[in-house]
């Protein structure tokens, strides 16, 4: 979601993806709540000011993206990710939110650009911005 705000490789492939859900209701996008976290971090971390990255929050509720709870039933979860594989928190708890959403939604692929993730191809389904035709 950061590549949305902040200027990195893929962003504007993010930014299709993000408008193609935004309009085709056939596609449909999930993530953990925890995503407002990282995107705050990642652009207070850049520089930008407070106003610029409440703006940015505001904006990525605007989308038809769907946002899951950190649950207790995710951060147990989290924490077998954690002492299982060599992974940081946050990813622990996306591949968690992931794992808890494909349980009861059927999810195609783990969207990400993040190559720790593709370390835990048995847990989620990853796949990179590239891999993703639109």
């Amino acid at each position: 979601m950061v590549k949305l705000f902040k200027r990195e490789n893929d962003s504007d492939k993010m930014i299709e993806i993000i408008s193609r859900t935004d309009k085709d209701r056939t596609w449909s996008a999930y993530t953990s709540s925890w995503s407002f976290l990282e995107v705050a971090r990642a652009l207070k971390k850049d520089g930008k000011p407070k106003e610029l990255i409440e703006l940015d929050l505001r904006e990525m509720r605007s989308h038809r993206v769907e946002y899951k709870p950190v649950s207790r039933e995710i951060l147990a979860e989290a924490e077998r990710i954690v002492a299982e594989h060599n992974v940081f928190a946050s990813d622990s708890v996306h591949a968690a939110t992931y794992r808890n959403l494909e349980r009861a939604s059927k999810l195609d692929v783990f969207l990400t650009d993040d190559k720790h993730f593709l370390r835990l191809g048995e847990l989620v389904n990853p796949r990179t911005i590239r891999d993703i035709a639109i």
